[in-house]
């Protein structure tokens, strides 16, 4: 799969997510063979709880099927993982994160109504001393594009 294949993936779950009353985030896990093994959106608003973002949903989703230690899956969401998605992912030993835009592009939109802690993904990487390979700005216009008011 390509990344740009893994960011689709992740857009169509985001688009759902949209419609459902939630914030636009989707995520994937793919396992070293290509396989998706875990598929998931936002949940915040319908589990009233701030930490059911959809990269904490994916790593417990992928964890339940192929164990504590994702070595050699790829993270792709929409966008830029916020730091306890990141940690989320670091602890559960993820390979790689890609995503497609940036929480700095997404903070520009949404200013307050979208909050999280303004800390880049290659900053947390840096704290994290096992480095993840992160790619960022893959089919980036796409996954800002649903942060745009209707």
């Amino acid at each position: 799969m390509t990344d740009e294949e893994g960011i689709g993936l992740a857009l169509d779950l985001a688009r759902t997510a949209l419609t459902q009353g939630e914030p636009p985030f989707g995520a994937i896990i793919v396992n070293a063979g290509g396989q998706v093994i875990a598929r998931t959106t936002d949940a915040v608003r319908t589990h009233h709880d701030m930490t059911q973002h959809a990269e904490i949903a994916a790593v417990r989703a992928a964890s339940a099927t192929a164990g504590p230690s994702l070595a050699g899956c790829t993270l792709y969401t929409t966008c830029e993982p916020c730091p306890m998605c990141f940690t989320a992912a670091w602890l559960a030993r993820v390979s790689r994160i890609v995503w497609g835009c940036s929480m700095a592009e997404v903070a520009t939109i949404m200013g307050d109504a979208q909050r999280e802690l303004a800390v880049p993904a290659p900053r947390m990487n840096d704290f994290g001393g096992n480095q993840i390979d992160l790619r960022g700005a893959v089919r980036a216009a796409e996954c800002l594009a649903l942060f745009q008011p209707a």
